[in-house]
């Protein structure tokens, strides 16, 4: 079932797709372009034309935008857990040495800091690092603890970006089926013998097929450059970890 939040996303991916489509149509059916002009053209093939085909680009352009809203909430999450990194946490002059004292101490702040913020993957590797140190005294053990902690987060971010993937999926098979679609009307009209309302037929199908594949093109690139973003803070957040508080603990 889908949670508040990703209804909301939908929400705003229906309104934006809606006044795309309908502001398409108004300016096709305002009769201010020739019927067989260029624009004319363009606008059916952008979905101006929302009884002959155009719904199932307004289809395609939720599913995009849908996406596009789903990237950018998990951009802003990114770029809010990386905001952790300037509230000092960790100590990182260079000189500076550990206790065992010292990493209690941390551990304590960090979970103090939780229940005043948030919790976070740095708070998170931060808080069970102390926790593993002060139980065992081995360096090696909460080495083990940041990949397993990393790793875990890592595989929470893949499932939330399942709903992009599967979008991505979706968008190309949508503009196929206007295809199929578009060719089974012109088959039914080819006893007709209008060859000029099947040929235009014909162009409504592969339409969606085109503006699908564009918009599939552009939502692919997006979705790499969040994978890209996600793993580098990934990485990111381990190294801090490790350089500002497992190699400053003094044995």
């Amino acid at each position: 079932m889908l949670e508040k939040k990703e209804l909301q996303l939908i929400g705003q991916a229906v309104v934006v797709s809606s006044v795309m489509v309908g502001l398409l149509n108004g300016v096709y059916l305002s009769g201010i372009f020739p019927q067989d002009g260029m624009v004319s053209r363009l606008l059916i093939l952008l979905g101006g034309n929302f009884i002959k085909g155009g719904y199932i680009q307004w289809l395609t352009y939720l599913a995009f935008f849908w996406s596009i809203s789903e990237i950018k909430a998990l951009k802003a999450q990114i770029k809010a857990e990386k905001s952790y990194f300037k509230a000092n946490l960790l100590p990182t002059d260079e000189k500076h040495l550990l206790m065992s004292d010292d990493v209690v101490q941390i551990g304590q702040k960090v979970k103090d800091f939780e229940k005043k913020y948030t919790k976070t993957l740095l708070t998170q590797l931060i808080k069970n690092s102390c926790a593993k140190f002060r139980s065992t005294k081995n360096v090696s053990e909460v080495l083990e603890v940041i990949n397993i902690i990393t790793d875990l987060h890592r595989d929470n971010s893949e499932t939330e970006q399942s709903n992009i993937r599967y979008l991505l999926w979706a968008i190309p098979s949508l503009g196929f089926i206007g295809t199929v679609l578009g060719i089974s009307s012109a088959l039914m009209l080819a006893n007709s013998k209008d060859m000029q309302l099947i040929t235009s037929t014909l162009g409504v199908a592969f339409d969606t097929t085109l503006v699908a594949l564009i918009l599939s093109i552009i939502l692919m690139w997006l979705f790499h450059d969040l994978q890209k973003a996600t793993d580098q803070f990934h990485m990111k957040t381990k190294e801090y970890v490790i350089e500002n508080l497992v190699n400053k603990i003094e044995m």
